[in-house]
């Protein structure tokens, strides 16, 4: 028999799974991402397996299943940077919500 301890983290992962790939899918539609139910799904996925595999067999390791629930959540943030930062030379002189007019170099030579 099932334990309620095990009904209530099933019921409570899956809420907390479908909250993050629903928040994932608003937020590329909302960046205007070509494929935003591809990422919900991607995330879906892999936190899902975290859980499913977490409440099957006992002998999954948690670093194994940490692994597998931040790769979607993780793959996801790193195309949002690269979508919303877009394709131009980085400056090293400059801090990425920096405009290039604020540099420090500047300020400084300004002194």
């Amino acid at each position: 028999m099932v334990s309620l301890q095990t009904v209530a983290v099933a019921v409570i992962g899956f809420a907390i799974v479908l909250g993050s790939a629903v928040a994932v899918y608003r937020d590329a539609t909302r960046l205007e991402f070509s494929r935003p139910a591809l990422w919900a799904g991607f995330v879906f996925a892999t936190c899902g397996t975290g859980l499913v595999m977490y409440l099957g067999p006992p002998s999954v390791p948690i670093p194994g299943l940490l692994v597998i629930v931040i790769a979607g959540p993780a793959l996801y943030l790193f195309e949002r940077d690269d979508a919303k930062h877009g394709d131009e030379p980085a400056d090293p002189r400059v801090l990425p919500d920096q405009s290039a007019g604020d540099s420090s170099s500047e300020r400084r030579d300004d002194e």
